[in-house]
């Protein structure tokens, strides 16, 4: 009876054991019996092909001062290794979960090309995986946060529409060695992303390969196509502009002699002008090309500018006057030089003098009525109709820059594809 207990029990272990699992350790022992090598890769005479694709969790920060975008990605490589196949003892099995095993067997030797930094989560664990099929076919993804530098072409800001490129390449294996291929799906992008400034419009795929001197090594290239949001620049920047140029616009309604009023405000708006042009260019690169942004500023700090000028011509204007020749005189008898002089000591002269009726000295003249015509031109005259001028030439004017910029940069100037 004790016999064929212990039959029993051997039976049923033997069928246990063949039904368990195959594990973590059954591989690492499989390896150690093949003699695997991690620095060898899988394949000797020909290239392992090693397929890529990404998941963008998110950007969180964009910077055209640094030039330079950050990003979460869970990164996907997938390749075949023939010395880790396996049989597993329960035929359910289909696959293995190897743990950190990226420190025991080949993986690629992927890196950013255009890193600024970069790095793994390792919150609450390690966020990375290996699982590996019966067929040897390696599933790698791992967890990143990275900072990649973006070139950008400003000329259009902030109507533009920037290109920021991820450049994965083999850092130490020629295309003899590995290859680079994207996988059927290679970009996914969460759903529920959001950028502050930015509209993500689509993705481009390219062959980013370089030789150098080692060697021809694959690249793959994912471009970014971000187009800017210019909610925010219209509330901040170009609505404000656009009222404090047409603030400027009051002096013409104020009157001439109201000279604190017109110079407070011509310059207030200047000021005005000034520190917000500055303000804005504060977080941008100091680029040596013209920006939109710049002919923005420029132009209102110029229709602003150009507001105060033409009160100080109006001032100068209303405080001339034009004395035409006088035409009243009625001379009788002497010469016109000589009532000339006979006039202007009259007018010079602050007692009235009678008329000389009856002098042999002087002939007697007759000082006629000033015509219509020949009156003093009053220079406040025309400083009002200076004023009355400029009510409609400045709107005018700024309405025709506003159609010619916003058509221009919407419409003519292409976005910069790279």
């Amino acid at each position: 009876m004790a016999l064929l207990k212990s039959i029993l029990l051997l039976v049923a272990g033997f069928a246990l054991a063949c039904s368990s699992p195959f594990t973590k350790s059954h591989m690492e022992r499989q390896m150690r019996v093949k003699g695997y090598s991690k620095d060898d890769p899988p394949r000797l005479e020909s290239p392992t092909f090693v397929k890529l694709g990404i998941f963008i969790i998110g950007f969180y920060a964009i910077s055209e001062q640094t030039m330079d975008y950050s990003l979460s990605l869970n990164l996907k490589q997938s390749w075949n290794d023939p010395r880790l196949k396996f049989k597993p003892k329960d035929e359910n099995q289909t696959w293995l979960k190897f743990d950190k095993a990226w420190s025991k067997m080949w993986v690629p030797d992927t890196f950013f090309r255009n890193e600024k930094k970069a790095g793994f989560h390792a919150v609450t664990v390690e966020n990375r995986l290996v699982i590996i099929n019966t067929e040897g076919d390696v599933w790698y993804a791992m967890k990143i946060s990275a900072t990649l530098s973006c070139p950008m072409k400003l000329h259009k800001y902030p109507l533009d529409t920037q290109v920021c490129p991820m450049m994965l390449e083999s850092f130490g294996y020629t295309s003899d060695v590995m290859k680079m291929v994207w996988m059927d799906d290679p970009v996914e992008v969460n759903k529920d992303m959001q950028l502050p400034q930015y509209i993500y419009t689509k993705h481009k795929l390219f062959d980013c390969s370089v030789n150098y001197t080692g060697g021809s090594f694959p690249c793959l290239q994912i471009n970014f196509i971000l187009q800017r949001n210019v909610g925010y620049f219209a509330i901040q920047v170009f609505f404000p502009t656009f009222l404090i140029v047409i603030l400027s616009w009051v002096s013409f309604w104020i009157s001439v002699d109201a000279v604190p009023a017109r110079v407070s405000l011509g310059l207030l708006t200047v000021l005005t002008m000034t520190n917000l042009s500055i303000g804005i260019n504060s977080n941008l690169p100091r680029v040596s090309y013209i920006k939109a942004i710049d002919i923005w500023m420029s132009a209102c700090l110029l229709f602003v500018f150009s507001a105060l000028c033409e009160y100080a011509f109006v001032n100068v204007a209303s405080r001339h006057k034009v004395i035409t020749k006088h035409a009243g005189i009625l001379p009788s008898q002497e010469k016109p030089n000589c009532l000339g002089r006979i006039r202007k000591t009259l007018s010079r002269s602050p007692v009235p003098v009678p008329p000389l009726q009856g002098s042999a000295l002087v002939p007697q003249a007759t000082l006629g009525p000033l015509p219509k015509s020949a009156r003093p031109l009053d220079g406040r005259a025309r400083a009002e109709r200076i004023d009355n001028i400029s009510r409609k030439c400045f709107p005018l004017t700024f309405i025709l820059f506003n159609v010619f910029y916003w058509v221009g940069y919407i419409h003519m100037v292409p976005d910069d594809y790279r």
